[in-house]
């Protein structure tokens, strides 16, 4: 820091000085009650010149040095804002200003690294996963024979599998994407069902639809369906030829519950925590002939609770999986809140 710039910042000051004892010297001078000798009025004005002088100079020094550590900090590579120790009460406001800054940026950082970590290992998970259909689809093309139904389920599997990174990539902008409705959850689990109609006769799966007619729930209809198609999908996945999945509803005091019930090969125990967790496949979905990416039980849930429900699952291994959404009712919403 220049001399010259710390006059110019301490130019109010100078000037108070100088008026100040202008109006001194000019008291003394008029005021005929008061002999003040000639050699005195000027060891007054030495005097307070020169502890102007001392007070400048400690003061120069101290913001210099001040102003050097800053500099320091400034040209360092770590821009960490480990500032020296403010000397003026404006500086400590700006010191915790610039703190408050820099937490900020440290959270928005954070949780950009994080979705960027995620929508990549998302990516990849999903390139591998639809490389095998194509393949397959590639190889019944090559094949020449009656392979329709065949093909078909394997570019269902691709559709699928393009429509989850959509929905994917939709959820981080949720708000832009939602409108609020009353939808018959009956109609929606018969839209799954047709979707997914040909693994239903593939593997002989015996279909029982218990949810009345009747059942209105105020959501989404796009996402919750996308839900319902992801809950439906693994259930099929997992169940064996000639097995059955079952749609239901209970409806208590403070919610509505649908149930997606399969007598599939179930979760292991250790697995059940752990499903709802981005990228966790199980021991199940370890298998050579269910592969799975584990993105579809976590997308679900994430979406889920943007709605304002949520997803639980009850499971015994080797006997069937239970997965439950769980519909607020809506004097009961304030608690999602809390979630």
């Amino acid at each position: 820091m220049s001399f010259i710039k710390y006059l110019k910042e301490n130019l109010k000051l100078l000037v108070f000085y100088i008026l100040l004892m202008a109006f001194i010297l000019l008291t003394i001078c008029f005021d005929r009650k008061n002999r003040v000798l000639t050699s005195n009025v000027l060891y007054i004005i030495f005097v307070s010149f020169f502890m102007l002088i001392i007070y400048i100079s400690i003061d120069y020094y101290a913001k210099s040095q001040h102003i050097k550590k800053l500099l320091l900090v400034k040209a360092s590579e770590d821009k960490t804002p480990i500032l020296p120790r403010p000397i003026d009460y404006k500086d400590e406001i700006y010191a915790e200003i610039i703190q408050m800054l820099y937490e900020d940026f440290l959270k928005v950082t954070k949780a950009m690294e994080r979705d960027f970590k995620e929508n990549s290992e998302f990516m990849t998970t999903w390139v591998h996963e639809i490389k095998t259909p194509i393949t397959t689809s590639k190889l019944l093309l090559e094949s020449g024979d009656s392979v329709s139904s065949s093909l078909k389920e394997e570019l269902e599997k691709i559709e699928d599998y393009v429509e989850k990174v959509l929905y994917y990539s939709r959820s981080n902008n949720f708000s832009e994407d939602y409108i609020l409705s009353e939808v018959n959850i009956n109609k929606l689990i018969k839209d799954s069902i047709k979707k997914h109609s040909i693994i239903f006769i593939k593997k002989h799966i015996k279909l029982i639809n218990k949810v009345p007619e009747t059942l209105i729930i105020d959501t989404d209809k796009k996402w919750l369906l996308f839900i319902i198609d992801q809950l439906l999908s693994n259930s099929l996945k997992y169940t064996s030829n000639g097995g059955s999945i079952i749609f239901k509803h209970i409806e208590v005091e403070k919610e509505v519950l649908l149930i997606v019930e399969d007598t599939g090969v179930g979760i292991k125990s250790e697995d059940i925590n752990r499903l709802f967790k981005k990228s966790f496949t199980g021991f199940n979905g370890r298998n050579e002939n269910t592969k799975a990416s584990g993105m579809g039980l976590y997308l679900s849930q994430k979406i889920a609770k943007k709605l304002g429900h949520y997803i639980t699952l009850e499971s015994e291994y080797g006997k069937g999986t239970k997965v439950i959404i769980h519909f607020l009712k809506w004097n009961n919403y304030y608690e999602v809140t809390k979630m």
